[in-house]
């Protein structure tokens, strides 16, 4: 018997009136940015995707024994967890140098790249983000804290690439958190459509500065976060950064309208509504973590925003079939195979990310290098993940630039989930 079509709401939510509510000098050049990625993604590419290494079957097999040992190490330690501060220090001390050891032998890793990671206060970062993410709501989820620890390291990459010291300031730290309350919250269901759209107006409000009648403690929650913003950078002097919040709530509310069963690529700008939803998320961790910035380092970073967000359209190919979102992913496997985009995409993002010009930082060279060094293994790491979207020739030509073969890959990742040990988890395990 057939199943039942699934009806999915459009979310319409208010945009902004772009004519009255955003600067319009702001406005044109994030329209610019996005032309421009547009135009970098259409560009004739004469060529296929190119990765750095190549490597022998027997290299392979070395180097999945290395993994194996190295996931069945962290098992172990994962499950003998201490409870006081101090021994889960040395907990910790006793086996992350051989994960370390292990990650720079598979994956070419330099010992300065380690180094840089270990000395520039990454860790110490996330460490506190952790806490105040705790202190902030002490409910909150693995996942939400794994999703808003990961702007975390992307603004304190930014900060790096700025010469600014990597810290979690009230502003960072509140958009973080501020993107995770607001996403969950109006993609639950469970909460009327009516009432999620007054929600989305309330919030459209409180950026611009207006104030708002509370109507729950999610919206009291979010509105001390837009607080901590302001405390930290004054509405009348740093007007870009306002300016950049409107505009991720622009491209939010866009991207909700990817949301439907049966969506045509010819009714929605599918790629165009990606690329400012990325790109404008993370120009605004560079305005929150500088206060203002040059027009050629936004556009740097909007471009770096454009790529990471069809890295996340990647990976959730599934999640979002099953929710019925558009993504340039979603609606290519429904007829073809993803051989052709995934090329595309390859070239697209590693065009954009290791050009680095715009920023003075001393470590942009260090930082430029260590991009080239992961971006390939990440990269196949995504087409692992959803090889059954790939044809079997191209997905055996690119395994062999994988230091491990794509069985393996899955088969590591098979094996943490069976110990309910995924992403959010191991965060969780080595920061809190």
């Amino acid at each position: 018997m057939d199943q039942p079509e699934i009806k999915v709401p459009i979310m319409n939510f208010p945009l902004i009136n772009t004519n009255s509510d955003v600067v319009g000098s702001f406005t044109e050049m994030t329209e610019g940015f996005l032309n421009e990625c547009t135009n970098i993604w259409w560009e004739d590419q004469n060529s296929g995707a190119t990765f750095q290494n190549e490597y022998s079957h027997s290299h392979q097999k070395s180097n999945e024994i290395l993994l194996d040992n190295m996931t069945t190490s962290l098992l172990k330690h994962c499950n003998q967890i201490p409870v006081s501060e101090g021994e889960r220090k040395r907990w910790k001390q006793d086996f992350f140098p051989g994960i370390i050891e292990t990650a720079v032998e598979i994956f070419n890793f330099k010992s300065e790249h380690i180094e840089f990671i270990e000395s520039r206060g990454f860790i110490d970062a996330m460490e506190d983000f952790c806490r105040q993410a705790r202190k902030f709501d002490p409910q909150i989820t693995g996942d939400d804290l794994y999703q808003a620890g990961r702007n975390i390291v992307t603004a304190n990459l930014i900060q790096v690439l700025l010469g600014l010291p990597v810290r979690v300031t009230p502003s960072l730290f509140a958009y973080s958190m501020l993107y995770p309350y607001t996403d969950n919250y109006l993609d639950d269901n469970s909460i009327p459509h009516e009432k999620r759209i007054g929600f989305n107006r309330r919030f459209l409000d409180r950026l611009k500065g207006n104030a708002i009648e509370i109507s729950n403690s999610h919206e009291d929650s979010i509105s001390r976060l837009i607080g901590m913003i302001e405390s930290e950078w004054d509405r009348d002097k740093y007007p870009e950064i306002y300016e950049s919040l409107l505009s991720i709530y622009q491209a939010q509310c866009l991207s909700m309208r990817l949301v439907s069963a049966g969506l045509s690529p010819y009714e929605r700008d599918v790629l165009g509504i990606s690329f400012l939803k990325g790109g404008t998320s993370v120009m605004t961790d560079g305005y929150l973590a500088a206060g203002t910035l040059t027009k050629k380092q936004a556009r740097a970073l909007f471009r770096f925003g454009a790529f990471t967000q069809l890295m996340d359209d990647m990976e959730d190919i599934r999640d979002d079939a099953n929710d019925q979102r558009a993504s340039l992913f979603t609606l290519t496997t429904r007829s073809w195979q993803l051989d052709g985009l995934f090329e595309r995409f390859c070239n697209f993002g590693k065009l954009v990310i290791t050009n680095l010009n715009a920023f003075q930082g001393e470590d942009v060279p260090l930082i430029s290098d260590l991009m080239r060094t992961c971006i390939d293994p990440i990269l196949l790491n995504m087409a692992a993940q959803s090889q059954d979207f790939f044809s079997h020739g191209y997905i055996r030509a690119l395994e062999t630039h994988m230091p491990v073969s794509f069985t393996c890959v899955n088969r590591q990742r098979s094996k943490l989930s069976r110990h309910k040990l995924n992403a959010n988890a191991l965060m969780e395990v080595f920061l809190l």
